[in-house]
């Protein structure tokens, strides 16, 4: 989500004087889901994920901003669908630092105000520097979202390979076969990019393509700590990604495991199955040859 950055400092009702477009919001009473009542879930986090500020279930069926207002302050900025200030963290130009959100794993391109919550959905705020790379196109951290319920109305339809389309079925998400939008990849860079043309398209250049992750020049590289630029990972032999397969979320996504030889993809797609938390809150992970997460992007370790 690009937008310039905010230093903004308000209290009480000096806040309209502090910033023009800014507002200062209260914590609002609407109520939590009731237990077993549909839900979305909404997370807030510091520094990529490393550190987690709040995690609650909120009710769909109203807009992102509406739902995280309903569980903590926010200070909002141009017209209240930004972020400029909760949970003690700010808005910052020194270090350039501000607040980013996921939907279902996808950074989104609107305001918080003009996106609504469906049942299930994933949304993920995170207080992070952005000097060396201020837009991330998608993460793997709500994995296996957003295989499961997609971008629209519909279901979709994913092809998926082993042992990745049984974590999949297990989650509840429609397994198929053929071409799909919705791809859950597992093999080697050079067989994906043989396979998959949303692969193919980043060309060994994860940063161009405005990813936090993938391989470049034959070794994993990942966003450094702090959040620099794609760098080599020492000891990765695999990496997992999410790739938007198009412009929009609505164009589908996908779930590569891509590995420097074919036996270190599928022992990370192994963990992955196993131990589906590997990849959450996190931007993407990189693994060793016998599947061991080794770090996640952006963070000293996994």
């Amino acid at each position: 989500m690009r937008r310039r950055v905010l230093a903004a400092a308000c209290a009480g009702m000096a806040c309209a004087a502090a910033l023009a477009g800014a507002g200062c919001e209260r914590k609002s009473e609407a109520a939590a889901p009731a237990d077993g009542a549909p839900a979305a879930r909404l997370v807030a986090t510091a520094d990529h994920g490393a550190e987690v500020l709040l995690d609650e279930r909120v009710t769909p069926g109203r807009s992102v901003m509406d739902a995280l207002q309903g569980v903590t302050p926010v200070e909002t900025a141009y017209g209240g669908g930004f972020v400029a200030s909760m949970l003690g963290r700010g808005s910052s130009t020194a270090p350039p630092t501000d607040w980013f959100f996921f939907v279902n794993g996808f950074e989104s391109p609107v305001g918080a105000r003009a996106v609504d919550l469906r049942a299930g959905d994933v949304v993920w705020w995170d207080h992070r520097m952005w000097q060396g790379m201020q837009s991330v196109r998608a993460v793997v951290g709500a994995w296996p979202e957003p295989f499961v319920r997609g971008a629209g109305a519909q279901r979709p339809v994913v092809a998926a390979d082993a042992p990745l389309a049984g974590a999949l079925r297990r989650a509840g998400a429609r397994v198929g076969t053929g071409d799909q939008a919705w791809r859950a990849r597992v093999g080697t860079d050079a067989a994906l990019a043989q396979r998959d043309s949303a692969w193919r398209a980043i060309g060994g250049d994860p940063a161009a393509a405005r990813l936090a992750g993938g391989i470049r020049g034959g070794q994993v590289v990942l966003m450094s700590p702090g959040g620099g630029a794609p760098a080599p990972v020492e000891g990765a032999r695999a990496v997992a990604v999410l790739v938007p397969a198009g412009a929009t979320p609505a164009d589908g996504a996908l779930l590569a495991v891509a590995g420097l030889d074919a036996r270190a993809a599928r022992a990370a797609a192994g963990t992955i199955a196993a131990l589906p938390d590997v990849l959450s809150l996190r931007y993407a992970v990189a693994f060793d040859a016998a599947g061991q997460p080794v770090r996640a992007a952006a963070r000293t370790g996994p």
